[in-house]
C-alpha cells in the first residue's frame, strides 16, 4: 500500500510539472533574451540541469554534462543549463572559470526550480518530447533514456 501511494504521489507530482512547463519563461545569461520552454514541447528532448556557482558538486559533474552532450544527436535534444538562485555577477565569475556549453538561462528567485521540486544542486531532468519528465537524478544519466 505504502509503495503504491508513493508511486501514485509521483506520478501525479510529475504531470504537474508537464503541465506547468508550458508558461515557464526564463532570461538567456549571454543574450538577455527570454528562453519560453513552451517553444521545445511537441519538437525535442529537453536536458535540464539546475545548478549554482557555490555548488562544487556541480563543478564536478561538468565533464558528465559534456559527455551526454556529445553522445546526443543535437536536432532531436536541447541542454539547458538553468542558476539557480544567483544573479549575473556570480554567473559571469563561474562561466569564466568553468566551460558550461548548455545554454545558460537565470533562475534568481528559484520559482522555476520550485516547480520543479528541485530541492538540492545539482539536479538533472530529462523531459520527453511532450514535456513528461522521464529522468531525474543528482547526476546526470551516462546516456539519454
Amino acid at each position: 500500500m505504502r509503495v503504491a501511494l508513493i508511486s501514485f504521489f509521483m506520478i501525479f507530482s510529475l504531470q504537474i510539472e508537464a503541465k506547468e512547463l508550458k508558461t515557464i519563461t526564463l532570461k538567456e545569461f549571454k543574450s538577455g533574451k527570454n528562453y519560453a520552454f513552451n517553444d521545445q514541447i511537441g519538437k525535442k528532448k529537453m536536458v535540464i540541469n539546475f545548478w549554482a556557482s557555490w555548488c562544487t558538486s556541480c563543478i564536478e559533474e561538468l565533464p558528465l554534462l559534456h559527455a551526454l552532450q556529445e553522445k546526443s544527436d543535437q536536432s532531436k535534444v536541447v541542454f539547458l543549463a538553468i542558476n539557480s538562485g544567483e544573479k549575473g555577477n556570480k554567473i559571469k565569475k563561474f562561466l569564466k572559470r568553468y566551460d558550461f556549453k548548455y545554454l545558460i538561462l537565470e533562475d534568481p528567485s528559484k520559482s522555476v526550480a520550485d516547480m520543479f521540486g528541485v530541492d538540492n544542486l545539482p539536479q538533472t531532468i530529462i523531459l520527453d518530447e511532450k514535456g513528461e519528465v522521464i529522468y531525474r537524478g543528482n547526476r546526470p544519466p551516462v546516456k539519454l533514456p
